[in-house]
């Protein structure tokens, strides 16, 4: 069973109606949490609140959640600059191994000792 909150303490049902006129919350007896819902969805579940009580901290979590195709976007930049970087440092790994092989290929010592087939590369 649900009920409906119309009215708390710290006015923070109607502070979220200011965000989208179409929010609602309900508090869930059964799992003992306060959902958010919007009305102007055939699904109005938009997201149950991780807090035991409405205040400050529910208006602070629906902002965040209001904006997550922004952080999206960010999170998609950084993966996007770390899979450039790890790119390039592979590139420059390959390119120093490929060197020290053609070198040691194209020189005209070819005595073997112990270290020839020795590397540095790791």
């Amino acid at each position: 069973m649900k009920i409906k909150i119309e009215h708390d303490v710290f006015n923070i049902v109607n502070r979220l109606k200011t965000i989208n006129k179409n929010y609602f919350v309900l508090f869930n007896l059964k799992t003992k949490k306060f959902e958010l819902h919007n009305k102007s969805t055939k699904n109005t579940l938009c997201l149950i609140l991780p807090f035991e009580r409405l205040d400050a901290r529910t208006i602070t979590h629906v902002l965040k959640s209001e904006k997550i195709d922004e952080r999206l976007k960010e999170i998609e930049i950084v993966n996007e600059k770390i899979s450039k970087s790890n790119k390039e440092k592979l590139e420059d790994k390959v390119k120093y191994q490929l060197k020290e092989i053609y070198d040691f290929a194209s020189s005209k010592v070819k005595n073997f000792d112990g270290n020839a087939y020795k590397t540095n590369w790791c």
